[in-house]
């Protein structure tokens, strides 16, 4: 990855110095003669990491200017370079976290080096950092707006859930009050619904048939009808019967969906026309 430094100072010899010095380094250099220069300079390059700035120069002086960058462009990592007798100064200005690193003048061109060296190490680490978190905080935010269509989602079947189970009470209580009897079969020939018409008929009304084979609920006289239910069942091609016994009228009718089959449904109705 590039790395780019801006080095400022009002002596152009020092900043060919210094430009030649980082370049043989490989950095990516900018310089500008002047603090109000500089932020123009940072303004219009954000992939700018490092910045090393002279402290007596005229109209802004070193501090002011990078105090001026960490307002706008707070990830860039400052340094300055002054003489001891502005030491003061800097310092305050290192207090204060304008400033990452103060060099001396005249600088050793190895311990300069060194330096600006860890300020792209701080500025690299610090912008892995800042992705990172940024990264997290945008996998939060689509963590909890998966949530939220995920609770709209199961609120929402929860809604057609208790609207179904209404509607399914509203249909058991219609087809136990139904005039006629009506009983449900599975596919083994095994009773899995009935109505109070159904028990009255086939039984004493306090016996349920849920749970019992044709043979076992329609015996003795009822007989007739369990033989029919059976020729029925084995016609494969046959989707609805009609015949009477015992002075009623039955209706056979195989349930299916799609190629799904569901069982049978009998409906009892008592022959009025004998």
């Amino acid at each position: 990855m590039e790395r780019h430094i801006l080095i400022v100072d009002d002596e152009p010899n020092i900043l060919n110095t210094l430009q030649r010095l980082l370049e043989e380094e490989d950095y990516v250099v900018y310089r500008a003669d002047c603090g109000q220069k500089g932020i123009d300079i940072i303004d219009a390059n954000p992939q700018i990491g490092v910045v090393l700035s002279d402290q007596r120069m005229p109209n802004m002086t070193g501090t002011e200017f990078l105090k001026q960058i960490k307002l706008k462009h707070q990830n860039v990592v400052r340094m300055i370079l002054s003489g001891y007798s502005e030491l003061s100064t800097i310092t305050n200005a290192i207090n204060e976290g304008s400033i990452f690193k103060f060099l001396t003048k005249p600088w050793e061109d190895d311990l300069l080096l060194n330096s600006v060296q860890e300020a792209f190490e701080y500025f690299e680490l610090a912008e892995t950092n800042r992705q990172l978190t940024q990264q997290l905080q945008d996998s939060n935010a689509k963590l909890a707006e998966f949530n939220a269509g995920l609770e709209r989602m199961v609120e929402e079947k929860t809604q057609r859930l208790q609207l179904h189970i209404a509607s399914l009470n509203v249909y058991q209580d219609a087809m136990e009050q139904f005039p006629f009897a009506i009983i449900g079969l599975d596919e083994s020939l095994t009773i899995a619904l009935e109505n109070k018409a159904a028990r009255e008929l086939f039984t004493d009304n306090t016996t349920s048939l849920l749970g019992l084979p044709t043979e076992q609920a329609f015996h003795n006289h009822w007989r007739a009808l369990t033989d029919a239910i059976s020729v029925f069942d084995a016609d494969i091609d046959q989707s609805k019967t009609r015949f009477s016994i015992n002075r009623f009228t039955f209706t056979l009718i195989k349930l299916s969906h799609e190629t799904e089959r569901l069982g049978k449904l009998l409906i009892a109705i008592p022959d009025t026309s004998q």
